[in-house]
């Protein structure tokens, strides 16, 4: 694995609140905000380079399709077939299935939802994926359900513990199957202004696997030594234990072995405004020798205080 470092393309990306991403084809990718009042997501167009996988330039093709109120909250979207896509609401505690060549808003296509009292307020859905080898769409609740706990503070540091959900594409009528996974501890016990700490995205691999990003952010209230912890693991779902999504948790729970395949830090500094939440994640292209690139995207707020920036990093998976 190698990492590209972040870069920010604000002379051709307009600022938002990007929040999920997933690949359209010829290089053209689909984003969703999670802020959005009128776009049901944002098309851009990124030029990775397929000899390193560094991504060269970014185009942004503008907004897509519709959105029936801002109260969506969407904050992933993953592409399941040549016409759909899944976006993942979490002010609706859903995910539900769009036509890309209509804006129809109730189109009847599939959709799945959760009670909101099943969740912490802001910690419902923020990642979806889907692997074409087993035909699995992939969510994970961003943080602790209330059943299984608390969610993890400064103050309160302990291991989040989280519900990896899975649906069979192929019989999606069919109840969906549910893993539990355990997040690493909080790396600070620092008073936060804003702190949040969570499973921000999925991607599945090209062989099944899973790609599961922990996100750790730390606001203080002078913002400045502000950071944003992110880890990234590989799971491999064929090899765990089911645990039913609606089971209480119970001593000696099977949870999924995760393997650490990348971690970096950025900051808000003096003079450095570094400090990047990545949200969006997803498959990029293959590189000429079988190396596969991943593409991540972050939230800046909309490009909070002139400060913050909409980051794009690049990472590439060897081919064994």
């Amino acid at each position: 694995m190698r990492e590209h470092q972040q870069k920010s393309f604000a002379h051709t990306i307009p600022p938002g609140n990007y929040s999920g991403i997933t690949p359209l084809g010829d290089d053209v990718y689909a984003m969703v905000s999670d802020k959005s009042d009128s776009a049901l997501y944002f098309n851009v167009r990124l030029y990775i380079s397929r000899q390193t996988g560094e991504l060269l330039q970014a185009e942004y093709l503008g907004p897509q399709g519709r959105v029936d109120s801002v109260q969506l909250d969407n904050e992933a979207i993953v592409r399941v077939s040549d016409s759909t896509v899944v976006i993942a609401s979490e002010g609706k505690h859903r995910l539900k299935e769009y036509r890309l060549d209509t804006y129809s808003i109730d189109n009847g296509l599939w959709e799945w939802s959760m009670p909101e009292g099943d969740f912490y307020p802001n910690y419902v859905f923020e990642s979806a994926a889907y692997d074409t080898v087993h035909h699995r769409l992939w969510t994970v609740n961003e943080s602790t359900l209330r059943r299984d706990g608390k969610p993890a503070t400064t103050q309160d540091p302990h291991n989040n513990v989280l519900r990896l959900i899975a649906f069979d594409w192929s019989n999606r009528n069919a109840s969906p199957v549910s893993y539990l996974y355990k997040m690493d501890m909080p790396t600070t016990m620092k008073m936060a202004m804003t702190y949040v700490m969570g499973v921000s995205e999925l991607c599945a691999l090209p062989d099944g696997k899973l790609l599961v990003l922990e996100r750790e952010a730390f606001i203080p209230n002078i913002k400045l030594g502000a950071f944003c912890q992110c880890k990234l693991y590989v799971v491999d779902p064929e090899f765990e234990t089911p645990y039913a999504l609606d089971k209480e948790l119970e001593p000696g729970a099977p949870y999924v072995s995760k393997r650490l395949l990348a971690s970096w830090r950025t900051k808000l500094g003096l003079t450095k405004y570094m400090w990047a939440n990545y949200e969006g994640m997803c498959l990029g292209p293959q590189l000429e020798n079988g190396d596969q690139v991943i593409v991540l995207v972050s939230d800046s707020q909309d490009g909070y205080a002139g400060v913050l920036k909409d980051w794009f990093k690049t990472i590439v998976i060897r081919k064994r």
